[in-house]
């Protein structure tokens, strides 16, 4: 397998789940979450799903699939096909024709028979995010390593502080420089810069924006 890390926008976006489980669900739910339509379809509906049955995103459909034919037209008007029941065998027929029809895939029992995968993920602060993923391989080692990195990064004061001053810095370099390439490289020239690093570790926020402002002021005003 060959995967690429991205984050996709999924508001808008069309998703088909198939099993109605606690699987389903959660991926049902994951998806729903960021926007998008949700479509479970399933012979059988948990208690979880009464949780977002009622949301105007979702839409049930009681079926009982006996090959992959029976949901093709679903296939069609969705985006992403999420594959979530216990059936071995229709799995794998509905992820052979989803392929067909070059659609993404999102299979919840067997990572290889599906293109994209859905990571463990945690927000650490404001729009800092990391997720993770053992291609599949072992949920629970991908878990524990994200729990890891998150005790690691929550009480990092210098990630925080570089993560600030940045964000301010972004704002003000575009209120002030049209040319992205230029932002592109001050960017680089503020982070490698020793007195704004030093206030960086130091955790000094108002320091940190001060040198990173009085860096790029030299391009503005020059």
């Amino acid at each position: 397998m060959a995967h690429i890390p991205l984050y996709i926008d999924f508001s808008g976006l069309n998703v088909l789940v198939i099993g109605g489980g606690k699987v389903g669900y959660r991926r049902a739910k994951t998806f729903l979450d960021e926007g998008a339509n949700v479509t479970i379809v399933a012979s059988y509906f948990s208690e979880e799903i009464n949780d977002i049955k009622n949301n105007s995103k979702v839409k049930l459909i009681n079926l009982e699939i006996r090959n992959s034919k029976d949901i093709e037209k679903l296939i069609d008007e969705n985006d992403l096909i999420v594959i979530a029941t216990n059936n071995y065998e229709i799995n794998n027929e509905i992820y052979e024709l989803a392929k067909q029809k070059r659609k993404l895939i999102n299979n919840a029992t067997e990572a290889s028979k599906g293109n994209v995968i859905v990571p463990f993920r945690k927000k650490i602060y404001d729009y800092l995010e990391v997720a993770v993923t053992s291609l599949g391989y072992t949920g629970i080692a991908a878990r524990r390593s994200l729990e890891k990195i998150e005790k690691c990064l929550i009480n990092d004061i210098e990630i925080k502080t570089l993560y600030d001053s940045m964000k301010e810095l972004k704002k003000y370099l575009k209120e002030n420089i049209s040319d992205s390439k230029i932002r592109y490289n001050l960017y680089f020239e503020v982070e490698k810069d020793e007195i704004y690093e030093k206030y960086v570790k130091e955790g000094n926020i108002k320091k940190a924006l001060e040198r990173a402002k009085e860096i790029a002021n030299q391009y503005i005003k020059g």
